[in-house]
């Protein structure tokens, strides 16, 4: 290693490791420049109290880091002075030898030029020179000043490494063509033409769904329930006008990004079974899931949910009356909604157990009345347990064969509908309702005479059914519940 000294004989440059390639520049010193010369080397070096022979053989990890140490001169002032200039002047490390190779270094440039800000206040304005973080930022920026603007765009480049756009309007003298630095990442605009000669037109073909949703997810994400007209006002701020079915797909395109959508949060229901069964014990939570076979990913079909504080709300403080109904969910799945409803002491509806299934029959509801039994378990024998039901496909077969002692009862205003449907007339359907609500056989008994004079066919459809199951004179005064209709069960669902 050869060093290189400046006029000044004292000053010495004594590193405590070297090891790199090529030339580095050191300091200056009295304006001139001290070099050392440095050969590529597996040797390490350290201190040597000799001005000509200071290597050593030294066991260092440090093989490919330069250390520059200061050799602190008591008797030179003018060496403590040159060497304090090192740490004021870090950033002139690099020095070059003449102006027109700092003018050709492309670092140089790259930090003379002004990387480019988005502020959401202020009209986006492009000019010779700028910087962006990468093509891709590059094209964002052009996109928001087209719209913003109003002018149509047509792109004669458009690659990774360069982007070249003018307006398409007839003889505009609009341009830009940017292109990488020498970093091959970061793009800088290398030439502009920022006259326009033309007319400007806010309905851009630019402004599409997906520039829309990236406007709009940062708002809609405080603002979740915004309304349509909402997401409306919040684009015209950008100048934009879109049609009522573009601002439909943005506004959902946006949700889903917030919430991701419906299909991906089918995949999480078992990790929400499992925090549901550490946070919060003796609930159930039963998922059953389609598996043909072991190839196959598991398809989704039912869950069912009932938490602890129903269950002991349902036992100790209301009747033994429950009613259920199942409804048809809208949506791409679809499914139904299974639910059972209870009343409490002041006749307050009180749900206490809901499934979601792929349809309603038999076996779904089975499967619902199967683990209604294994949560809430036996009842008390002293008061009849007594269920409500629409007679759908299936309800009444399934709990007749878990809860034989049930005692099950119809909606009459289902009932009704059918009756009706065969047997018109206003006269039937009043005798009907007074038959139905009669608090005595005796009322019951002229009501029902007064259907048979007038069309005994009636009589005949409504003798088929049985009486305890829609007529209020049956029912069992232990239960103290009056209700011929599940109107309180479809509430709930509704």
């Amino acid at each position: 290693m050869d060093i290189i000294p400046a006029d000044e004989e004292n000053n010495l440059v004594n590193p405590t490791t070297v090891n790199m390639q090529d030339t580095v520049v050191i300091s200056k010193q009295n304006k001139k420049t001290v070099a050392v010369e440095v050969d590529i080397s597996d040797d390490e070096y350290g201190d040597s109290s000799s001005n000509s022979s200071w290597r050593h053989n030294l066991h260092s990890d440090n093989e490919d880091e330069l250390v520059l140490d200061r050799v602190s001169n008591d008797d030179s002032e003018d060496s403590d002075t040159n060497f304090s200039d090192f740490e004021d002047n870090e950033a002139e490390i690099l020095v070059p030898d003449s102006e027109s190779e700092e003018r050709d270094d492309p670092i140089r440039q790259l930090m003379r030029s002004k990387m480019w800000i988005y502020n959401p206040k202020d009209d986006i304005e492009f000019e010779k020179g700028q910087l962006f973080t990468n093509v891709d930022a590059f094209r964002a920026v052009l996109k928001d000043y087209v719209i913003q603007k109003g002018f149509p765009l047509l792109r004669l480049k458009n690659e990774r490494s360069r982007v070249t756009a003018i307006c398409n309007a007839e003889r505009c003298k609009w341009k830009i063509h940017a292109s990488p630095v020498a970093d091959n990442i970061t793009f800088q605009i290398k030439s502009y033409q920022p006259q326009h000669t033309c007319v400007m037109d806010k309905h851009c073909a630019e402004a599409t769904s997906d520039w829309m949703v990236k406007k709009l997810v940062s708002v809609m994400r405080d603002h979740p329930n915004m309304t349509s007209k909402g997401v409306k006002a919040e684009l015209r701020k950008y100048g934009v006008k879109q049609s009522k079915i573009q601002i439909f797909r943005s506004k959902n395109k946006a949700l889903n990004e917030i919430e991701n959508t419906h299909a991906e949060s089918y995949s999480k229901l078992p990790k929400y079974a499992e925090l549901l069964k550490n946070n919060n014990p003796n609930n159930i939570c039963k998922i059953h899931y389609d598996i043909p076979n072991l190839l196959v990913e598991p398809k989704f079909l039912r869950i069912l949910i009932s938490f602890r504080a129903q269950k002991l709300g349902f036992l100790e403080g209301c009747r033994p009356f429950v009613g259920f109904d199942g409804c048809f969910l809208k949506g791409p799945f679809e499914g139904v909604l299974l639910i059972a409803v209870a009343l409490d002491a002041n006749n307050s509806i009180f749900p206490i157990i809901f499934a979601i299934t792929e349809c309603e029959n038999k076996d779904t509801w089975m499967w619902f009345f199967y683990y209604f039994q294994e949560f809430f378990g036996s009842f008390n024998n002293n008061i009849p347990l007594t269920f409500m039901s629409d007679r759908q496909k299936g309800l009444n077969l399934a709990y007749e064969e878990i809860f034989s002692d049930a005692t099950g009862r119809h909606c009459c205003r289902h009932i009704c509908n059918n009756f009706k449907s065969q047997f018109l007339g206003i006269l039937l359907r009043s005798f009907f309702w007074k038959a139905a609500k009669s608090y005595d056989v005796v009322g019951y008994n002229e009501a029902i005479a007064s259907i048979k004079d007038i069309n005994i066919a009636a009589w005949r459809y409504l003798d088929k059914i049985p009486r305890s199951s829609w007529c209020r004179h049956v029912f069992s005064s232990q239960l103290k519940c009056e209700h011929v209709a599940n109107n309180f069960t479809e509430s709930f669902n509704n």
